[in-house]
């Protein structure tokens, strides 16, 4: 399960803050600059969740939600445009440690 938010600048100390609790440190989301991922978007942040765990997941969204900060989920070609990138670059990471390792 996998999910894709998106905030603004003015929203990233907090949303750091919120990351730094022990349970998304376990999770590793990971968050990328909305100006390099090839959207309409030039500023703000975009973060990526993953967990294989749909009680993990839940949890994450609840703590999301929970937290009041404005993240907006992201649906639809935004979303699917993000997952895509992010997936080409996990799978470019994977081949390039593959490539050192043999």
């Amino acid at each position: 399960m996998e999910a894709v938010y998106f905030y603004e600048d003015k929203e990233k100390k907090p949303v750091d803050k919120l990351l730094e609790e022990e349970f998304f440190k376990r999770l590793g989301p990971s968050v990328r600059e909305a100006a390099i991922m090839g959207t309409n978007r030039k500023t703000g942040y975009y973060l990526y969740v993953r967990a294989d765990n749909p009680e993990k997941m839940k949890e994450a969204v609840r703590l999301i939600e929970e937290s009041k900060i404005p993240i907006a989920k992201i649906t639809g070609d935004e979303e699917k445009h993000i997952l895509d990138y992010i997936h080409k670059e996990e799978d470019e990471a994977a081949s390039g440690m593959g490539a050192i390792f043999g």
